[in-house]
């Protein structure tokens, strides 16, 4: 796939799955506009560095969020697509989770996606694509969408509902040009991979024994994925959750021999 002339804005896009898709679409030719919470705190001395523009801006904060698009606008044109990696994943026990907490998940994983789409889509709308090709819009759901474990009750429940927004929205969006899909990774290695597991230092082997391909999944995997989404080879999708798991929501329990 190639990304020459393509712009792109990622949000969660200064580490893990995002900042794997920022350095997924640049190396491919796209410019990327990567906003974080918080600044990059790594050496940008890599090549494909050069194609991503990094910015900080709250996701909760719709202010913020139309200041920096409008900015992107203004200084590299309409974006092509849309990416919004930014999320939390914080363990609850169900009788201590309180509501403030519940709510920041929800404010950060569905409205913060929702935000931006919107914000996006309004421009999108105003600026229709003269050659048939669409817009694109990848929001990061999970397997928690449709599995349960414990401790996840804010979590999973954010996830379930960016995938059916992700639905709600490819219906509405499509006549403007626009499609809206979902990426729904597994276990993938990231920082909150690794902070988690230090927390419960057993749900990894847990995980694993669960997943068919018994191993975790990489950010760059993921990436692919999404590049996928945003590219003109999947025109004709719309609407869907992909699920990259290495086969663990297909295959909830392994009986070992």
């Amino acid at each position: 796939m190639s990304f020459d002339g393509k712009f792109y804005i990622i949000t969660g896009g200064a580490g893990g799955i995002g900042l794997a898709t920022a350095k997924y679409l640049a190396k491919r030719g796209a410019r990327i506009l990567a906003i974080d919470r918080q600044k990059a705190s790594f050496s940008q001395s890599e090549a494909e560095f050069d194609r991503i523009t990094f910015e900080t801006c709250d996701v909760t904060d719709r202010k913020q969020i139309e200041t920096i698009i409008g900015q992107a606008v203004e200084k590299f044109g309409m974006p092509d697509g849309l990416v919004t990696s930014a999320g939390v994943d914080r363990h609850h026990d169900f009788f201590s989770l309180s509501d403030d907490e519940f709510k920041n998940i929800l404010d950060i994983n569905v409205l913060g996606s929702f935000r931006f789409t919107q914000i996006c889509a309004r421009l999108w709308k105003e600026h229709p694509r003269q050659d048939n090709s669409t817009y694109a819009v990848v929001l990061l759901s999970s397997v928690n969408a449709i599995i349960a474990t414990a401790t996840h009750t804010a979590y999973a429940t954010s996830k379930g509902a960016v995938a059916q927004m992700t639905r709600v929205m490819s219906v509405e969006l499509a006549p403007y040009g626009i499609r809206v899909n979902a990426m729904a990774p597994g276990t993938i290695r990231t920082a909150l991979l690794d902070a988690l597991v230090k927390e419960s230092p057993d749900a990894l082997d847990s995980v694993l024994s669960r997943t068919p391909l018994g191993r975790v999944g990489n950010p760059e995997e993921i990436a692919s994925s999404i590049a996928f989404l945003l590219d003109d080879a999947s025109s004709y999708v719309t609407g869907q959750s992909l699920y990259a798991d290495g086969g663990r929501t297909v295959q909830n329990l392994i009986l070992k021999k």
